[in-house]
């Protein structure tokens, strides 16, 4: 199940009950609880403690000190005693998930959600050692390239903001989807860390490529996330040995996915023929949804 939640909030009591209200419905679901593994933004230490986490942007640095740094490990306790627990980057576990299900190393795996988290498995499955977070890669070289709230006008042309949600919603107007006036970027509502706008904004997308009559122009959308999808791996490629790559995310769902997908194929093979031979998998809805979930929660080796 997919719980939204306003990361803005300043006060990490309100990050610690959201969290853990999410939790507490999925352990109603368990006889009990063995373990429990998962994953978030950010850089996560080897003891699961949020180092360094872009899902509590406003909470104040000395606040997140004593309250955030060990949030994972006071929400383990709080709800299942001492089990074992394992916590990593949001990324990372999305190769894992990659690997899982395909079952071939050089993964990239990719979830184009709130933001995108993507990682990579080497030849043997394996984890390099350290933190893609290729959210925060360049990719866009357009010196006119949008800005975005996290970088805070420093960078441009992130990534993502064309590999996650916003990669869409920013073409929401341009592709003839009836959006609120606020919806319509580059519009100030759309312009902040809050991700709510965007999720509804992807929903109204979703929604208009069941139209007959809109989908022409709507697809357009998904051919445009394609082509975005095809040079960035094109560029990933440059430093990583990618002969698999797994979409997940939200942004997947659905018929546009599938033209996402074979956009990004049709850039490989006509602009980079050197990576042309990179197989794309993906996965049913559901996974595409939780499938981070279910590769997390086979992180923590339980006695």
């Amino acid at each position: 199940k997919e719980t939204e939640w306003d990361v803005t909030a300043e006060d990490p009591e309100y990050h610690y009950n959201a969290i853990m209200d999410a939790m507490k419905l999925a352990k109603e679901c368990l006889p009990k609880i063995d373990a429990i593994g998962g994953s978030a933004t950010g850089t996560i230490s080897p003891d699961n403690e949020a180092t360094w986490c872009d899902i509590f942007p406003n909470v104040k640095p000395e606040v997140y000190k004593e309250k955030v740094v060990n949030i994972f490990k006071r929400i383990a306790k709080d709800l299942a005693g001492d089990v074992p627990l394992k916590v990593i980057n949001d990324g990372e576990v999305t190769a894992l998930a990659a690997v899982q299900k395909i079952k071939h190393g050089n993964v990239m795996g990719i979830s184009m959600g709130s933001s995108e988290g993507a990682g990579y498995a080497n030849a043997d499955g394996n984890l390099m050692g350290w933190i893609s977070e290729l959210c925060y890669v360049k990719l866009d070289l357009n010196p006119k390239a949008p800005t975005d709230p996290w970088s805070k006008g420093s960078h441009r042309g992130l990534s993502h903001l064309y590999l996650g949600q916003r990669g869409a919603t920013k073409l929401s107007a341009k592709g003839g989807v009836d959006v609120p006036d606020n919806y319509k970027f580059p519009h100030p509502d759309m312009c902040t860390i809050k991700h709510e706008h965007h999720a509804q904004c992807l929903k109204m997308i979703q929604k208009a490529m069941t139209d007959a009559e809109k989908e022409p122009e709507v697809r357009k959308i998904y051919e445009t996330c394609g082509v975005y999808l095809g040079y960035a791996l094109a560029q990933y490629s440059e430093f990583y040995a990618i002969d698999h790559v797994m979409i997940l995310g939200r942004v997947s769902k659905g018929a546009g996915g599938d033209i996402m997908l074979e956009t990004a194929k049709k850039v490989l093979k006509e602009e980079f023929p050197q990576y042309a031979h990179i197989e794309f998998h993906t996965a049913d809805d559901h996974f595409k949804g939780v499938g981070q979930c279910i590769a997390a929660a086979a992180l923590p080796t339980v006695p």
